[in-house]
């Protein structure tokens, strides 16, 4: 039999086919790679989904009041996950009812949307952000005879700047940093023009307007605050550059007596402050004094944290000054409050005009000039007078309606950019709610006197006038407070304060009725360690020798909170009143709308409180009135003289009709962006 002759692949067969399975393999590995990628993508944006359905069974299932506007961080809820546990992330309640996420993050997984528009990325929560940064700025760090040096920022909310690009005198761009600090060198004396190009996650980028800055020779000791982008801080840093020069010598004193040596980082050195104070320095040339200078540090605040008080547009910050016994403008480039000590921030608002037939009278141009700092106001151009809440957190004390004895409330000042205290659980801490209502904000104004007009008003002679909608509110001391008018036209009466032409000059404000939360804040901040804890009384004197009448015990607190009972704005279910005779004026017994600023109570008991409102927490104390809002009374009044107790804790009920002897205050605050 013949034996079969058995062909192998040749070489070239071989190379062919090697050739072709490295082929397959460049195209298919990349797509397979691929669709993993996209498999793990798609699995985390399921897992977003499954939290937004675990946490609409939580809020069904845990009696939910309301959800949080701003939202609440997904660690503090307690969610069934099926073991997903997630590094952050915030769920809002959508206008729709529904819920959305923001920057649920996993690793570098993270997922941003709702139902029906999620969107997810392996990059990192910047990548999904789509909006680029805005307002970019340049500012100074040092410059001398050759160089100069910058820092550059701008606003991003949403993702991380991660690039700085920087070009001078019209030049290409540098290289991408990722240092906002940058330092020009090699220069020529004189101005240079400088621009910053910045990038954020999402490679979406700013450029900056031109910023000009000059090189210079120093001759003489010149110092300045290095990276000052707030007025108020708790650490300021201030750069000295000294001139250079054989045999000099260069010293530091805190008292201008006791000098020590310091060593140069080139020409310059830099100085820290912790605390307001005078800082002196000095160049010595042969032991004899060449130049000198002092630096005055006067804006160091650790207490507030950033919740500064926030001037509106024409409001003049005042210091009282115990010698002229008058209010006098203070510079608001120098802390003019201290709330360690008791002195709270105030500020006035005056008349646009001078009065003519007064010789003492001067113009708001006048008053807002810097001619007009540490100079008496005169009290007769002053149309209202503001007190500062900063916002805070404060520690709960009393969650479960407890009869208890009253304590010092431990409060701690945050700002809008501190990550806000949620809980319900005594010894936790809780951001007071008073400071969220259309937006958030780091504090507001509440009229300092209870409301009322101008002598030339009917208003002010006949109570039986005052229940109209257009009064001109006056918040001024020792005169006829404003009673006998219906809540709604309270309100309404509010809304004319920031009306085109108004007689204050507010712009870009809101104002509202003080609210229940924030009656609630202002006693809880008098009853802390920042007032008069309690120790108030209602002498009706003139307000300069009652100071026991004032939330501090001293002249720059809110006073006469338990002088005359007072509305707020607080609602039991959206009830406008009583009945067709007996009711507030809001619908739908009347025509007005409910205001935007307002606290709504579901229930008829304390037990329907809200945390911060100063009613079932502080029940009973300094021997205050309680009687919680029901259906044919569903306003609240506070403070005053309700049943022979006087107290800033009482609280009562009434049908939002006008009243004898109920009076209001104002509250402003800055329009949010």
């Amino acid at each position: 039999m013949k034996n079969k002759k058995i062909n192998g692949f040749s070489l070239f067969e071989f190379m062919l086919t090697l050739m072709v399975i490295l082929i397959i393999t460049v195209i298919a590995v990349p797509l397979i790679l691929y669709a993993v990628k996209a498999f793990r993508i798609n699995a985390f944006k399921n897992s977003a989904y499954n939290v937004i359905d675990a946490v609409k069974y939580y809020v069904a299932n845990s009696g939910f009041d309301s959800f949080p506007e701003e939202g609440i961080e997904i660690n503090e809820l307690d969610l069934e996950l099926n073991n997903n546990i997630f590094d952050s992330g915030i769920v809002k309640k959508t206008g729709d009812n529904n819920y959305q996420l923001i920057n649920l993050k996993k690793n570098n997984y993270c997922a941003t949307g709702t139902l029906e528009n999620m969107k997810a990325t392996d990059k990192g929560c910047g990548s999904l952000d789509e909006t680029a940064p805005k307002v970019a700025y340049i500012y100074l760090k040092n410059a001398n005879s050759n160089s100069i040096t910058v820092i550059s920022s701008a606003l991003e909310e949403e993702s991380e700047l991660v690039y700085f690009e920087y070009s001078i005198d019209g030049s290409k761009y540098t290289k991408k940093t990722t240092s906002n600090e940058y330092t020009f060198t090699n220069l020529k004396t004189g101005n240079h023009k400088i621009r910053v190009k910045i990038t954020n996650e999402a490679n979406l980028s700013i450029v900056s307007d031109e910023f000009t800055f000059s090189t210079k020779e120093v001759e003489n000791i010149e110092c300045y605050e290095k990276d000052s982008l707030e007025l108020y801080q708790i650490e300021k840093n201030y750069i000295c550059e000294y001139p250079k020069g054989s045999n000099l010598e260069y010293q530091y004193s805190n008292d201008g007596k006791n000098w020590e040596n310091i060593s140069l980082n080139e020409n310059t050195y830099t100085f820290k402050f912790n605390e307001n104070k005078t800082l002196y320095t000095r160049v010595l040339q042969d032991n004899k004094i060449k130049y000198s200078v002092s630096i005055n540090v006067n804006n160091i605040d650790t207490t507030l944290n950033g919740a500064y008080p926030e001037l509106l547009e024409n409001m003049i910050p005042v210091i009282y000054d115990s010698n002229l016994n008058a209010w006098v403008k203070a510079d608001s480039r120098i802390k003019y409050f201290d709330y360690d000590n008791k002195i709270w921030a105030n500020a006035v608002l005056v008349r646009k005009s001078r009065n003519t037939t007064d010789p003492n009278s001067k113009s708001r141009e006048y008053y807002l000039s810097d001619e007009a700092i540490s100079k008496p106001i005169y009290e007769g151009d002053i149309i209202g007078y503001y007190v500062w809440i900063p916002r805070f957190k404060y520690t709960l004390f009393n969650v479960n309606n407890k009869i208890i004895d009253p304590i010092e409330i431990n409060i701690e000042f945050e700002n809008t950019n501190i990550q806000k205290q949620l809980s319900s659980s005594n010894n936790n801490y809780m951001t007071h709610p008073a400071f969220s209502y259309d937006n958030e904000v780091n504090g507001f104004w509440v009229s300092k006197f209870q409301t009322s007009v101008d002598e030339t008003s009917s208003c002010y002679t006949d109570k039986t006038m005052c229940n109209k909608e257009d009064l001109i509110l006056y918040a001024v001391p020792d005169k006829n407070k404003i009673t006998n008018i219906s809540i709604s036209n309270a309100w309404l009466s509010s809304q004319k304060m920031i009306a085109n032409d108004n007689i204050y000059g507010l712009k870009d404000a809101n104002v509202n009725v003080l609210t229940n939360l924030e009656w609630g804040a202002i006693s809880y901040l008098a009853n802390s360690k920042y007032g008069i804890n309690g120790n108030m009384t209602s002498n009706k004197l003139d307000y300069k020798n009652n100071l026991t009448s004032s939330t501090t015990g001293n002249i720059t607190g809110v006073f006469d909170m338990i002088v005359n009972t007072e509305m707020v704005m607080a609602n039991y279910n959206k009830d406008a009143g009583k009945d067709k005779n007996e009711n507030s004026g809001f619908k739908n017994y009347g025509n007005v709308d409910w205001p935007s600023i307002i606290d709504y109570y579901s229930g008829i008991t304390n037990k329907n409180k809200i945390l911060g409102d100063a009613t079932s927490e502080t029940e009973g104390w300094y021997n205050s009135y309680s009687k919680f809002v029901n259906g044919a009374y569903p306003f609240f009044i506070r403070g005053g003289e309700i049943d022979g107790k006087a107290s800033i804790y009482n609280y009562s009920s009434f049908t939002g009709n006008q009243t004898d002897n109920v009076s209001f205050r104002t509250v402003l605050t800055k329009k949010g962006d």
